[in-house]
């Protein structure tokens, strides 16, 4: 029953693409939902789809990514933002035989304490401002390699007297042959409208659909992560540009490349390019690190934990840990 649902599902999802493709990347509200979930992630440059045998802590991005694997895997991940903000996810996955696997999330973002000021610019006193989203999601196997999922988030959004919410929908196919070290992916992400808006203006929410693919080549240490994201959003100019970017250049901004070697039993090195990232966070024409990650995982004792840093160039890095656990 499941089996036959779930694709429904999917390309119930998909068809409303084509009356979502309004809602661009390029919105500016909700905009912490475009945060990587999980350090793994973060390091191998940002939010692939197609991550070579994914835990379910990333299940936001695609949520075929939940297996019967993965079932009782408890995660946790902090990010350490720019200034004063903070950003959270937890997670946890369950898998119901004959139904499939159930995963649950929830996400923050708090903004820290900020000065409110009238036009006058005298000081009213403190406001604070937050982000929330609750996200479930079901994945079911379709064939031995392949799985489908769905998922449905609320989303919270509270500006001092400014209050939004919102409800979206996200599904994703999963493809994984251990045999190769090949998996391919591809996602549906945000697609939704406003419950309330914060003015009585409706504004885009950040809609996604990204597909990628990651294969380890033969005597080559690293398992390669590549992603297309914004596929639905084809022109991604930055702040201060008016035209749209040449195509080679446009294409390479929605390539995210990312790679992970074992460098021992425990210990892994994850590192990630986000072309995009680097052209908005550049800060000159030279060679410059922005949008390049690193990162390191720890298996310890049935704990794994997950580093990462994403560089902003001159505007400083965003640091993010993770830690996950199976639960017996």
């Amino acid at each position: 029953m499941v089996k036959s649902i779930i694709p429904i599902l999917f390309l119930v999802l998909v068809w409303g693409t084509t009356t979502g493709s309004a809602q661009t990347s390029n919105s500016s509200i909700y905009r912490f939902l475009e945060i990587t979930p999980s350090a793994e992630a973060a390091a191998l440059g940002g939010n692939h789809v197609a991550l070579y045998n994914a835990s379910s802590s990333v299940f936001y991005l695609n949520p075929a990514y939940l297996t019967p694997e993965s079932s009782k895997t408890v995660s946790a991940t902090f990010v350490n933002y720019l200034a004063d903000a903070r950003i959270g996810f937890a997670n946890f996955a369950y898998d119901v035989p004959s139904v499939g696997t159930l995963g649950f999330g929830i996400r923050y973002a708090g903004y820290g304490d900020m000065d409110e000021l009238d036009e006058f610019g005298n000081n009213l006193g403190e406001l604070n401002a937050g982000d929330l989203s609750l996200s479930t999601a079901l994945s079911t196997r379709l064939a031995d390699r392949l799985t489908a999922g769905v998922g449905i988030d609320y989303i919270y959004s509270s500006y001092h007297t400014y209050k939004s919410s919102a409800v979206t929908g996200s599904a994703g196919l999963y493809y994984l042959n251990v045999d190769s070290r090949f998996s391919a992916g591809v996602s549906v992400r945000n697609l939704g409208d406003q419950l309330n808006t914060y003015n009585g203006t409706r504004e885009d929410i950040p809609f996604d659909i990204s597909a990628g693919i990651s294969k380890k080549p033969e005597n080559f240490p690293f398992q390669i992560n590549l992603t297309l994201q914004r596929l639905n959003d084809w022109d991604l100019r930055v702040f201060g540009e008016n035209e749209t970017p040449d195509f080679v250049d446009n294409l390479f901004r929605h390539v995210i490349v990312g790679g992970e070697a074992n460098l021992g039993e425990n210990f892994k090195l994850r590192l990630g390019y986000n072309r995009y990232v680097h052209e908005q966070a550049k800060v000159n024409e030279n060679f410059d690190l922005a949008g390049a990650s690193i990162g390191i995982g720890i298996h310890i004792k049935g704990i794994i934990v997950d580093i990462s840093r994403n560089s902003l160039s001159d505007i400083g890095g965003v640091v993010q840990m993770s830690v996950r656990s199976q639960i017996n």
